[in-house]
């Protein structure tokens, strides 16, 4: 009894893992989607209202996760204290302050700080964001793919890698 006990659970532990690594499949897609929505709401905050950069990312701030409310409000304040700081490096300290909540990887970060630096920019900086905001695109694309891809396979692998480990410990 107690090994049939052991059984399940080394299966349920393996099974689990696997289902962890497709749920992080999910929020790497959940917060790329979301990064998306604060830019297209800053460049038409930009484009279309003529607000300053502080109250673009207030104003975006509000009704998101925390996780990205938190950045950028960070970002806002950082702002206002010190006018001459520069908005990359400002989203840079705030992305790699909460490197283990975001799922983000390095490429889709610095997509992110480049899109926000054109949007600091003043003047015509509409064609360098909707480049950047066609690579999020990309990116978005090809998370959804790989989210297909390997959902059902860390599921699987997880589970079979449980049932492996139970016969090799009989």
């Amino acid at each position: 009894m107690l090994k049939g006990i052991g059984i399940c659970l080394i299966v349920a532990g393996a099974a689990g893992f696997g289902r962890y690594l497709g749920i992080s499949l999910k929020w790497h897609l959940e917060q790329l989607v979301e990064c998306r929505e604060i830019f297209a709401q800053m460049d038409a905050g930009r484009a279309y209202l003529r607000l300053p950069y502080t109250q673009l990312l207030r104003r975006a701030a509000k009704g998101k996760q925390d996780l990205f409310g938190e950045i950028l409000l960070e970002v806002a304040d950082a702002m206002e204290q010190n006018r001459e700081a520069d908005v990359g490096t400002l989203w840079g300290t705030a992305l790699k302050e909460r490197d283990g909540q975001l799922m983000l990887k390095e490429e889709e970060r610095e997509l992110l700080l480049a899109l926000a630096k054109s949007l600091m920019s003043e003047g015509d900086h509409t064609q360098v964001a909707k480049l950047y905001f066609m690579q999020l695109e990309d990116k978005i694309v090809q998370a959804m793919e790989e989210k297909k891809e390997k959902q059902k396979l860390y599921g699987t692998v997880g589970l079979l890698g449980g049932l492996f480990l139970v016969i090799l410990l009989l």
